[in-house]
């Protein structure tokens, strides 16, 4: 006697989808509203980058340290309430610092305390977040689902700073605050209020689950079986941190030929590029073999970064902005509908937080590693006279910013040679075929 087949869950209504996506947004959005004035009031208090970078620092570390084990509980628990949990946490750290800005009493540390806490609820928010993206969309259209991500993610790096810049002269940082507050209770209302069958909220459960440990190890494991998703997160981490150094190194490089309005001009054009990008990815639905299109994708922004290190044309500069910060939601959106199509649903929250983790790992590492290395060995090296200039002074020039300009170059032919031994392996470039891909009945029902 054959066993009934389990039936597929109730279809995801878009309309439902396209609500929760608005109030992510919003909540990104006023998170980034919040980030560069709180940005601005640490350096302006303390007088020194120092203390602005500890900002950076805080945002980003505790969400890397703790985002392994996160991802084991999201895989455990129902990813609505982790996503409300986590957002009302993160509203709540910014209502505790309207509060002591409106007393007076705040101070740089309360900034590091507060951007840890919401460090540490996005740790949890996002792998959530990906899982229910991946379980509501069917496969063939998570490409798409993940542009939409991508898109909503790029219009609050624009648009934020912007809009931060403008309201801290009309309310100040205390107003962003409650501003910040709002949008977070915006991005929880439709979690709260719409029916969302449990289906789509609950990794299928065990009856004795094992230990945390155990369950955190799974997600390590399940990579090292499957040496082409390996593959891959070592790619994504490897040019990540290249991607880490451009964004430490570009202010510079342009104020050393230009000024402050056409660093922002240049800025502008990248944003601008990433949104194109982001509509691009969401219309198109990305490549569709994904291992080969993030292979051809990484490849364009290794060679837009050695174009970057021999010129000084700002008209040039502005398309290669455009160019590059076009491709990376080509490539996020490509690489996490990858994940998402080959990873089984039981895991998914693991093995998410696993790659996030990984490669949100670069990011502090370039930061700390780029700056000394162009103030202390190739600027010096690219000076009149340096070094470095008899070998590749007729290339790139010398002089101010000339050494950062070797920085981009070296960090494009790393980009290419990465990507250029990736491209070797059999594993990575199979993950598309059939036989390689592993059947997800929810991702996959109508």
């Amino acid at each position: 006697m054959t066993e009934a087949a389990t039936p597929p869950p109730p279809a995801f209504p878009l309309k439902v989808a396209v609500l929760i996506w608005l109030g992510q947004v919003l909540s990104l959005l006023g998170s980034g509203l919040t980030s560069f004035a709180l940005g601005v009031w640490t350096y302006e208090t303390s007088g020194g980058v120092t203390r602005f970078a500890l900002i950076m620092l805080c945002a980003s570390l505790p969400a890397i340290l703790l985002g392994p084990v996160a991802g084991a509980l999201v895989d455990r628990w129902n990813r609505r309430w982790v996503i409300l949990l986590s957002d009302m946490t993160s509203g709540l750290m910014t209502l505790v610092l309207a509060a002591l800005h409106f007393t007076g009493q705040l101070q740089p540390w309360h900034a590091y305390f507060t951007t840890a806490v919401v460090s540490m609820a996005s740790a949890f928010q996002q792998p959530a977040f990906s899982v229910l993206v991946s379980t509501i969309v069917p496969a063939q259209h998570l490409g798409r689902a993940n542009g939409v991500v991508q898109l909503g993610l790029a219009f609050s790096q624009l648009a934020a700073p912007l809009a931060s810049a403008s309201l801290l002269a009309m309310v100040g940082l205390e107003g962003i605050l409650v501003i910040d507050a709002a949008t977070f209770l915006l991005g929880i209302l439709p979690l709260l209020l719409l029916r969302i069958p449990v289906q789509y909220l609950v990794s299928p459960s065990q009856e004795r689950p094992p230990p945390l440990a155990t369950s955190v190890r799974e997600g390590g494991a399940y990579l090292r079986a499957s040496p082409g998703l390996l593959i891959l997160l070592g790619l994504l981490a490897t040019t990540n941190f290249f991607t880490g150094a451009v964004e430490v190194l570009v202010t510079p490089l342009v104020l050393s030929l230009a000024n402050v309005t056409t660093l922002a001009t240049i800025t502008t054009a990248g944003g601008l590029g990433m949104v194109a990008g982001s509509v691009a990815m969401s219309v198109w639905g990305g490549p569709k073999r994904r291992a080969h299109g993030i292979l051809a994708f990484q490849l364009c922004g290794g060679l837009l970064l050695l174009l970057v290190g021999v010129t000084t044309s700002i008209p040039l500069l502005m398309g290669v902005a455009f160019c590059f910060f076009f491709s990376l939601p080509l490539i996020n959106g490509t690489s996490q509908a990858l994940l998402q199509s080959q990873v089984p649903l039981e895991l998914r929250g693991r093995v998410f937080a696993f790659t996030g983790t990984l490669s949100g790992a670069m990011l502090p590492l370039a930061y700390a590693i780029s700056g000394p290395l162009a103030d202390l060995v190739f600027e010096p090296a690219l000076r009149p006279g340096g070094a470095l200039v008899p070998f590749v002074g007729r290339l790139v020039g010398e002089g101010a910013g000339r050494g950062i300009a070797v920085m981009f170059f070296i960090a494009g032919a790393m980009t290419i040679l990465v990507t250029a031994l990736a491209a070797l392996s059999r594993s990575l470039r199979g993950l598309d075929d059939a036989e390689a891909a592993v059947s997800n009945p929810v991702a996959m029902s109508p």
